[in-house]
Formats: structure tokens, C-alpha cells, sequence
């Protein structure tokens, strides 16, 4: 027998063998994309029968996340959980590092049967270290930080300034100029502590025909894959703007609604935005990624694509229902963080991106 009733075989249909032979299994998802060991109120009916000791390695954690960054461990907290993103997206003062001492081989938060437990390790050293040894990474790292969190600019513009620097980065990156690549990160930290870009700041358009195509395809892919949860979120937005499921095609002055109404919920809230990106700046080893790939310019493309979506699930959230509401606001980026996770739709590549300006 599994438990709660079910026969040996009902259990084992709940789980898939580890891939390369590993020991163990992993959880197979339902129809919505949900772990199959839920109840129908979507409680773990591990957890309720035989304790928290007994819930996986990942589902114990959950949702502290670890990941070793340059040989040092960070730990993050992940955005799915309501009220982690609850903590993180509505602090209003500026996040940063907190940085504290431990001892990797006593740290209960790190360790695991003895073995020091990670979800991501990104070793940077291995392609971002100019000339001088000096470690490219953070330098990319602090810059990226310090131009999102730049609130004498709007976040479209702090965008904006974020792409001329990736895209600086990147030219470096492609001509195998990395020793410059500190210059210009120094160039950019100087610029935005100064007024250097207040002469160059103009309003950026919401909902551009780019971003527009790049957004609808990627919210149609995860509409048909990610379950009801995202769905109804979806569905609630989409009504804001007259759309519906099925017909994908953007409405007359879609644009021009989407920034009315970001203006009208979000523009003395823009912190909710910040955080969410230097949360992902933090939390996915920006500009560079755990999946150990140096493309700097599909990262930001990344990037941007989840400020779109974002922007328009949240402004048609708050339109649908007529106000801002803190609680549906962090609800909707749960069910999107989620559900994007899983997503498997891919961005656009630069020369892509390229070929579309021109």
C-alpha cells in the first residue's frame, strides 16, 4: 500500500525515476501543474500525515533557496511563496545584501546528510576575470543594481539605461576586450550618481509592438501549459484590455490603456517593480545565469520580457478591480512566478532583437 488508502501502484504513478541512474525519484505533475501529493485544498498530504521531517530536500527548503555564487553561499527567498514576495516586493527601502559570517560546516541551513545543499552554483571566475584578476562579475553585478535602483529615473528608463550598458558589455564580451569591461561599468556607476542621463530622459512608451509580440507569445505558452491558477489570473487582466483567451491578437490602443493604467496604479509604486528585478538580478546571477551561459544581452532580453508580463497582468489586475489591492498584486506575481518557472517558451536571441529594430 502507499497511504491514505491508495494501492502501491496509485502511489508509484506519483513519481518518476531520477534521470542517470541516481537514486530516488522525482514528483510527477497533475494536469495543472501541481504536485500530485496535494489535497483538494492544496495541502501536502506528506506533510499532514507523517510530518515535516519527512517532505523532500526541495520541499523542506521551500522557499529558501541557496546558491553558491563565486565559492560563497547566498540564500534567497523564492517569489512564488506569498509571503516571501509579500516581504520582498512591498519593502519600500532599498534591498541589498546583508552580509554575514557562518561556518559552512556547522550551518544547519546549509548543510544536508553531512553535504553542503545548493540549487544553483555559478563560478564566474572561469570567464570574468580581466588581465588584473579583477573579478568582472560583482563589478556587472553592483552596476546592474545601482542603475534599477536609481529612483530620480522611472523604471522604463532605468531599463532603458540598463540595455546601453548590457549592450556595451556585450561588445566587449564579443571582441575580446574584457579588460575594458571594469571601465565602463565604472563609467555607468559615475552617470547614474551624477545628473548625466536627466538630460537624456525622455518617457518610454508602454507595450512597444516589440515588447507587445515578445509578452502575447509568451503569455499564450503559459496559458496553455501552466494550469488554473494562472489562467484565472490571466483571464482577469486580459478582461481589463478587452482581450479573451483564444483571440491573442493586441486591441486598438493597447498601448496607450497600458500605460494610462500604470500610471493611474503604479506610479508612486514603483518599488514593487524595483524589487522584483534586483530580486532577479540577485536571485539568477545577472547578467550571467546558472545555467552557465555568458549571453549577457538574452539575459536582459529575459529580464525585460518579465517586467512586460508583469506590467500588464498587475495594471489589468488592478483595472479589472478598480484600485490597487496589495493582496491580488502579490497573489498575481506568485501564481506568474511560478507558473514561469516552468514556462518553455524562448526569448528572442540579440540577432533576432537585431533584425526586428532594423
Amino acid at each position: 500500500m502507499g497511504f491514505d488508502g491508495e494501492t502501491k501502484e496509485e502511489f508509484i504513478k506519483k513519481l518518476t525515476p531520477m534521470e542517470g541512474g541516481e537514486k530516488g525519484a522525482r514528483t510527477v505533475l497533475d494536469s495543472n501543474g501541481n504536485c500530485s501529493f496535494l489535497d483538494e485544498k492544496g495541502l501536502c498530504t506528506i506533510q499532514l500525515r507523517f510530518g515535516h521531517e519527512y517532505l523532500s530536500i526541495t520541499c523542506r527548503r521551500y522557499p529558501r533557496v541557496v546558491c553558491i555564487v563565486d565559492g560563497a553561499p547566498e540564500r534567497f527567498l523564492e517569489l512564488s511563496c506569498e509571503a516571501a514576495a509579500k516581504q520582498i516586493l512591498l519593502e519600500k527601502d532599498f534591498m541589498n545584501f546583508e552580509e554575514v559570517e557562518i561556518d559552512m560546516d556547522t550551518n544547519d541551513s546549509l548543510k544536508e546528510n553531512d553535504n553542503v545543499y545548493c540549487n544553483h552554483i555559478l563560478d564566474p571566475s572561469m570567464y570574468t576575470k580581466n588581465s588584473n584578476g579583477v573579478n568582472i562579475f560583482w563589478k556587472l553585478r553592483v552596476t546592474s543594481m545601482a542603475i534599477l535602483q536609481s529612483r530620480k529615473y522611472k523604471i522604463r528608463f532605468r531599463m532603458l539605461v540598463l540595455c546601453m550598458f548590457i549592450r556595451e558589455v556585450n561588445d566587449f564580451f564579443a571582441t575580446d576586450r574584457d579588460s575594458e569591461v571594469i571601465n565602463i561599468a565604472e563609467v555607468y556607476l559615475s552617470r547614474i550618481e551624477s545628473d548625466y542621463f536627466k538630460e537624456l530622459s525622455i518617457t518610454m512608451p508602454y507595450g512597444t509592438p516589440r515588447e507587445s509580440d515578445i509578452m502575447i507569445d509568451l503569455l499564450k505558452d503559459m496559458y496553455a501549459r501552466r494550469g488554473i491558477l494562472f489562467m484565472k489570473t490571466a483571464d482577469i487582466a486580459l478582461k481589463a484590455y478587452d482581450m479573451q483567451a483564444g483571440n491573442w491578437v493586441l486591441p486598438d490602443g493597447f498601448s496607450e490603456n497600458l500605460s494610462k493604467y500604470y500610471e493611474m496604479y503604479f506610479s508612486d509604486k514603483e518599488y514593487i517593480f524595483e524589487n522584483y528585478l534586483v530580486h532577479r538580478v540577485l536571485s539568477e546571477g545577472f547578467p550571467f545565469n546558472y545555467k552557465g551561459e555568458a549571453d549577457v544581452l538574452s539575459n536582459y532580453i529575459d529580464l525585460l520580457a518579465k517586467l512586460n508580463i508583469i506590467e500588464f497582468l498587475l495594471t489589468g489586475i488592478c483595472r479589472s478591480n478598480m484600485k490597487f489591492d496589495k493582496r491580488r498584486v502579490i497573489d498575481c506575481i506568485s501564481v506568474f512566478t511560478r507558473s514561469y518557472e516552468h514556462a518553455e517558451t524562448k526569448f528572442l536571441k540579440p540577432e533576432e532583437l537585431r533584425r526586428q529594430e532594423k
